[in-house]
Order: structure tokens, then sequence, then C-alpha cells
């Protein structure tokens, strides 16, 4: 089930922007936009399954602070303005996060993540279903049930699927926080396994297909423990 949101921005360009972030999110379905705060509100107060307010802060007839202050937590809140020194306000009133203008897909992503992060866990399908990745040229979302193993190289990560090999800069470290420690588990430094990907293993190695994976010294226990033979 998506992250039902709406947009609250008195700039056209900046709701088609953001409206087009949106679209390509399939964790959020966004209901409507408004560039009446006023009205946002009202709406608010009779649809209940909003969870989520991507909301300006400066707009004529009400600003996103007292919007904030009115809406008294009912939903999540990230901001997106094109002025900094509003940002300690809309964290004083539990904004989740603070996009400055213009706005990035990229830093999109992670306000989104952020939110999910805090929905129950039957919505929370970034952390159940894909993850978004961070290539050269764009982001990518890879799904989770495609994952053979992941390996960290000199100067780059390597996600191996069924289907091809993804290369990302982001580190190892910060995709294993990210990922569903139930499917996923870090059998050496530089590897990370699917658990129901695993088709053999002899003595200290892992064999997944024709890839084989190394499972270091220190992991050995906690990796015979989670496969239930420790």
């Amino acid at each position: 089930m998506a992250i039902q949101c709406i947009v609250v921005d008195d700039e056209p360009l900046a709701v088609q922007v953001i409206e087009a972030f949106i679209s390509k999110m399939p964790e959020l379905q966004l209901q409507r936009s408004f560039s009446n705060p006023l009205e946002a509100l009202a709406y608010l107060k009779q649809e209940p399954s909003v969870k989520l307010v991507f909301l300006d802060i400066q707009m004529p007839e009400l600003t996103g602070v007292e919007f904030m202050q009115l809406l008294q937590n009912q939903v999540d809140v990230v901001i997106i303005s094109a002025y900094d020194e509003y940002a300690l306000d809309g964290f004083q009133y539990e904004a989740t996060d603070y996009l400055l203008k213009p706005v990035s897909f990229d830093r999109f992503v992670k306000a989104v993540q952020k939110v999910v992060n805090k929905q129950p866990k039957d919505i929370s399908l970034v952390q159940n279903e894909f993850i978004f990745i961070r290539t050269d040229k764009r982001i990518v979302r890879v799904n989770l049930s495609e994952i053979l193993f992941i390996e960290a190289l000199r100067n780059y990560v390597a996600i191996q699927t069924v289907s091809q090999k993804i290369l990302t800069l982001q580190n190892l470290r910060g995709i294993e926080e990210i990922l569903p420690p139930q499917k996923f588990i870090r059998v050496h430094k530089s590897f990370i396994t699917a658990i129901d990907k695993i088709d053999s293993v002899e003595r200290q190695r892992i064999f997944i297909g024709a890839h084989t994976i190394p499972i270091g010294d220190t992991y050995v226990k906690q990796f015979f423990e989670a496969i239930k033979l420790g």
C-alpha cells in the first residue's frame, strides 16, 4: 500500500517538479496538489488517509510554519523551500526533512526514505521489497528478490543481481543498513549475501550459481546462526 500524500505550494513550476518526482516513486500516491494552504488544511480534516505533506514555507495565505502549527503533527511533513533560514522552525515542529529548491531527485528520494522508515511495517515498501541505488548517471530501483550478493571493491560497490551487475559509489555499510537483516547477511568484510540465494556451503565458501563467496573468520559464527546451523 502506497503512502498517500499531497503537495502544498503556490508556485506552479515547483508543484510540477514534485508531482513528477512522486510519479517515479511506487511507494507514494499523490491525492491532490494545493496552491492554497487553507484549502489543504480543510482537505486533510476530511481525508485521514493522507499521511504525508510536501509543504512550501512562504505562501501568502498561511506560512508553512503556521500550517504545521495548525496541523499538530497529524501527518508527516517534508518542507520544500527556497530559503534555508526556516529550517530550524521546521524541525521544531517535527518536519521529517527540509529540502532546498531547486530539489534534486536524489535528495527527494532520501527524504521519502526517511518518511517510509517512520511508517508502519505494512507500507514500508522500500525496506521490504526494493531499495534505491545511486549509480554514476541515475538512481535505479533494485528489487531485493533479485539480489544475489553485494561486493565491496576498491572504488565502488557491485550489486550482483540475477540479470546484471550494478555499480555504485555508495559504501557497503550504508547499503547494509537499509537491507532487511532477515534476508541478507554480512559474511565477509567485502561481501553481503542474500540468504535465500545460497545454493551450498563448503568449509568457508558460499556458492551461489557460478559465484563463490568467502566467509570471513569473524563472520563464521553469525553466518551459521543465520542459516540455523549455529
